[in-house]
């Protein structure tokens, strides 16, 4: 008798085939969902981060174009208006550069050494230092923007057309009329494209406003300096 109740005890402290198939069926579709779910996260994740990033070049940009004691001395709006007039457009390098033969990095940013500015050592980049990239390299292309006023008066109060009312569909651009001597508005908008581009060999330091029409920016927003 005492036999019979311990063999009957054991068959009841185990698991039938049916639950075992039935637990890892369970787990499986569990899993299944998991995996599922990971790929969106992941790609959330990543987007937040390009987010974040673009926004702190947004943040570095403006910066730099209102405050930097590199571009000129005094007021940067005579430089950049200037810069901006000479070819209907400026073009500034942002991006993270080795210090040396270290693996620290410190961020870089200036004009294509094409333009002309106060101090070039410190607020222009040439093609030798993005060499020194670590990572992406954003292209920021200032440009005339629709907020500018098509037209105003010089100082001896005569008409002056400030910009075009179209765009060039060439360049996808307004064209600046004025100079910065009849230009006498209390500040410059510009329209600012940013592109972000892989270091290396490959990468293209001049690039016309003809080919980057066709390419997209990754964020394109309106800024202005003050005179």
């Amino acid at each position: 008798m005492n036999h019979e109740q311990e063999f009957s005890m054991s068959n009841k402290t185990g698991f039938s085939l049916i639950e075992v198939v039935l637990a890892i069926g369970i787990f499986l579709v569990t899993v299944l969902a998991l995996v599922g779910l990971l790929g969106p996260t992941l790609q959330s994740v990543d987007e937040v981060e390009k987010t974040d990033e673009v926004s702190s070049i947004v943040n570095t940009v403006n910066a730099f174009l209102q405050n930097s004691p590199s571009i000129a001395v005094g007021s940067n709006f005579e430089a950049i208006f200037s810069a901006v007039a000479t070819g209907n457009s400026a073009t500034l390098f942002v991006y993270q550069a080795y210090r040396g033969d270290s693996e620290a990095v410190q961020l870089k940013v200036g004009f294509e050494d094409s333009i002309t500015v106060a101090d070039d050592d410190n607020a222009s980049v040439t093609a030798n230092n993005l060499a020194d990239a670590a990572g992406t390299i954003y292209r920021v292309v200032l440009t005339p923007s629709s907020v500018i006023p098509l037209t105003g008066s010089d100082a001896s109060g005569s008409s002056v057309t400030y910009r075009s009312s179209s765009r060039d569909t060439s360049t996808d651009t307004y064209t600046l009329s004025a100079t910065y001597a009849t230009y006498l508005e209390g500040s410059f908008a510009m329209e600012v494209r940013i592109y972000a581009e892989d270091p290396g060999p490959t990468f293209t330091y001049t690039k016309a406003l003809t080919i980057l029409k066709d390419e997209v920016p990754v964020f394109t927003y309106n800024t202005a300096v003050v005179r």
